[in-house]
């Protein structure tokens, strides 16, 4: 029979042994394991536009007062730059009167911009514009030909990265003695580097 005393040292020297075993196999494993390093090369693009994205209309019914209505202009901008400084963008708006083709206009100072929203487009993760330009009642310029354009939206530096829809909500006054036909206007947008 093994006294107490020495069995607690059997069984202390075991541990310290297999402790030893285990210390060294992962010694062995660590000194089988290597690392890689990975670099990745991204090329910056050269595209920044933007483009309509859709066919904006409204239908209004004449009912003997001035009457407001409202129609969303979408668009479409991408920045494929990829700029970390100096980036950023603009898009400016203008547009020809409202007319019937037939010497019938709604008034110059028919259409507002009442505000914009955007969204990254469906496969694109855009980082989404900062915009710093009011654009909650900014008159859309218009004429017989379109006036000078007006900055409506905008993205700061870092920003505006991708893909993006934008919607900007458009509010058309149609007074009552408008003459009932189909009125169009061209509109232009345009897009610029910087905010």
């Amino acid at each position: 029979m093994i006294p107490p005393g020495e069995m607690r040292k059997s069984l202390a020297i075991a541990v310290v042994v297999a402790l030893a075993a285990v210390a060294a196999l992962l010694a062995v494993a660590a000194a089988r394991a290597a690392t890689v390093t990975a670099s990745a090369t991204v090329t910056a693009g050269a595209t920044l536009s933007v483009a309509g994205n859709g066919t904006p209309s409204f239908n209004l019914t004449l009912n003997g007062d001035d009457q407001t209505t409202s129609y969303t202009l979408p668009i479409q901008v991408v920045d494929a730059r990829g700029l970390a400084v100096g980036g950023g963008w603009n898009v400016t708006v203008t547009s020809t009167q409202f007319n019937n083709g037939a010497g019938r206009t709604l008034p110059v100072a028919a259409s507002t911009i009442t505000g914009v929203s955007a969204a990254c487009n469906t496969g694109s993760t855009c980082t989404l514009p900062t915009n710093s330009v009011s654009n909650t009642n900014l008159a859309l310029p218009a004429g017989a030909t379109a006036p000078t354009a007006v900055k409506f939206y905008n993205a700061a530096t870092t920003t505006g990265l991708g893909r993006i829809n934008a919607n900007a909500t458009v509010s058309v006054t149609v007074p009552a003695n408008t003459i009932a036909a189909t009125y169009t206007s061209t509109i232009t947008v345009a897009i610029a580097a910087g905010p």
